[in-house]
């Protein structure tokens, strides 16, 4: 699948500040934080490819990859003629913002990482063997491609830290939106750079990173941001209260946060 210039919407003026969201409900993830944000900022929220499609039913195509996802945001930002923005990423957008400032640097400013999706960290630095269970991997990678159930979205769910087990989460109130969008999942994220994916590599992202996790979040998810504060440069971990979507259980708190850190 070849890159291509990403669906958005714009709010607000001044410096640009660009949202990319979760693997699952994608781009509806900012709305609530958007408005508030545009106050400040010229507001870029981008739905990936990954999210419009896999939210219409779209099964994962297997040759979606970091490159596509990478180069897909670059041709956005040159879309709309921004040379250097503010980034914030919530897990897998998260992650794919990690690789983007791996590989263009000088166009970033500011990262703002919530629980960022980036598994090679914690293997890396020698800790993803004992903190994620191998055949829940294998699982996940299994999903590329295919249909997803209703039973590997609360699997995975669950995983992620968005839910606390697989038996209850059916009465979650988000549960009906999660499985309109169970499909996103279906599509992979294999780097095609793997060379780029070394801890020591992180010392070029030279900008100020905000690290944001919850209290009662996962365990992978808490020791990959700090993996990351270990080996960036300039970065800081704040903790709010909540699990995996801590910014949005405690809006007030994350925006505050964010807002300091930006200024």
């Amino acid at each position: 699948m070849q890159p291509r210039i990403l669906t958005y919407d714009l709010a607000g003026a001044g410096d640009p500040l660009v949202l990319l969201p979760g693997g699952l409900t994608g781009w509806l993830s900012w709305i609530p934080l958007q408005g508030p944000l545009s106050a400040h900022h010229f507001v870029v929220r981008v739905q990936t490819i990954h999210n419009e499609l896999g939210s219409e039913g779209v099964v994962g195509d297997v040759h979606y990859n970091s490159f596509t996802e990478r180069e897909s945001l670059r041709l956005t930002l040159d879309e709309l003629q921004i040379s250097t923005a503010d980034f914030a990423g919530w897990s897998r957008g998260g992650g794919a913002l990690l690789d983007f400032a791996l590989a263009y640097p000088s166009k970033v400013r500011t990262l703002t990482l919530i629980e960022p999706a980036a598994e090679w960290v914690l293997d890396e630095s020698g800790r993803g063997a004992t903190l994620t269970d191998p055949e829940t991997r294998v699982a996940m990678k299994k999903l590329a491609g295919r249909e997803v159930s209703e039973d590997d979205l609360a699997d995975l769910l669950v995983f992620a830290g968005l839910a606390g087990d697989a038996a209850t989460v059916r009465s979650d109130p988000s549960w009906d939106q999660w499985v309109a969008h169970r499909m996103a999942l279906s599509w992979p994220y294999e780097d095609v750079d793997p060379a780029r994916r070394d801890l020591a590599n992180l010392a070029d992202v030279s900008c100020p990173v905000l690290l944001v996790r919850g209290r009662s979040t996962g365990q992978w998810e808490y020791e990959t941001v700090e993996v990351l504060a270990e080996h960036l440069p300039d970065a800081r971990v704040v903790e709010l209260d909540g699990g995996h979507a801590s910014h949005l259980e405690k809006q007030d708190e994350f925006l505050n946060e964010l807002e300091r850190f930006l200024h």
